[in-house]
């Protein structure tokens, strides 16, 4: 048992359909009210809406992965394949367990039409259907993601520099590209170099967190693009002069602080302010 499985589990005795149990659970989370997510996953109970297909708790498994590490450009081919990848791999857990994702094999029923009234909730029914333990081994398999990942996170750091012939850029907006160093505690162990895709309005900083950028480091920044960062969750390191991979040294070694200016010259404001 984990913490938010045996939430899950309690959730389904009090009544929430197998989907909004899981999703309920996990709202610390995922950053959603009890309303919302409750009718985001209300279609999902019975193998959706009692048709008996993809296991409610699965899918609300689905619902929380998709608030947690899903994409939202559709033209992020990288993003979509890794989060259908993540997708992939919790279904297989869930199956492995339990031999399979589908409703009607769950429960042993027939593939005769279902009807779309729900069964009353007495001890009866908790008796014959194995509901409950499926939804606390969906939330344990979410749990045991989560936990995973933040192990990972404390070791494994991403950092983008904003950089012009593998020099820090004094302008954000306008460099040449972004060299990206993939650190592990606390040693570069990859890099590459992405171009600058373009100047749009609000673009860049999406563009980077998309990519799983954890810093951002840059001679200057304006005040918009700082803000989706934060929004972004992502360090904003500008006032950083000279050589890109060294600046992304001094920032693992703890040397490298920001200078916390924002670009505010009119002159530099398309610059800046992607």
């Amino acid at each position: 048992m984990s913490k938010h499985s045996t939430i899950a589990k309690e959730l389904f005795t009090k009544g929430y359909n197998c989907s909004q149990s899981v999703v309920l659970a996990f709202c610390d989370e995922i950053g959603l009210d009890s309303e919302t997510a409750l009718k985001i996953s209300s279609s999902f109970g019975g193998g959706m809406g009692r048709l008996r297909e993809v296991c409610g708790a699965v899918s609300g498994m689905f619902i929380v992965a998709g608030m947690l590490d899903g994409y939202s450009n559709p033209l992020d081919r990288v993003a979509k394949t890794e989060h259908y990848r993540l997708i992939q791999s919790l279904a297989k857990n869930f199956k492995d367990e339990n031999r399979s994702i589908i409703c009607r094999e769950l429960l042993g029923l027939s593939v005769d039409r279902q009807s779309h009234i729900p069964e009353e909730r007495n001890e009866e029914y908790y008796k014959k259907r194995p509901c409950a333990e499926l939804v606390e081994h969906a939330a344990e398999i979410l749990d045991e993601y989560i936990q995973n990942k933040k192990l990972e996170e404390k070791t494994m750091m991403k950092i983008a520099v904003a950089s012009e012939k593998e020099m820090v850029t004094e302008h954000f907006g306008h460099c040449e590209g972004f060299m990206i160093f993939d650190a592990e505690n606390n040693q570069i162990v990859k890099s590459e170099t992405i171009a600058n895709p373009g100047h749009k309005p609000g673009f860049l900083p999406n563009f980077l967190a998309d990519r799983d950028v954890n810093v951002i480091i840059s001679g200057g920044m304006g005040g918009g693009a700082v803000e989706i960062f934060n929004e972004r969750n992502i360090e904003v390191i500008v006032g950083a002069k000279g050589n890109a991979k060294a600046a992304a040294e001094a920032y693992l070694e703890g040397s490298l602080k920001s200078t916390g200016s924002v670009c505010h010259e009119h002159q530099h404001h398309d610059e800046c302010s992607e």
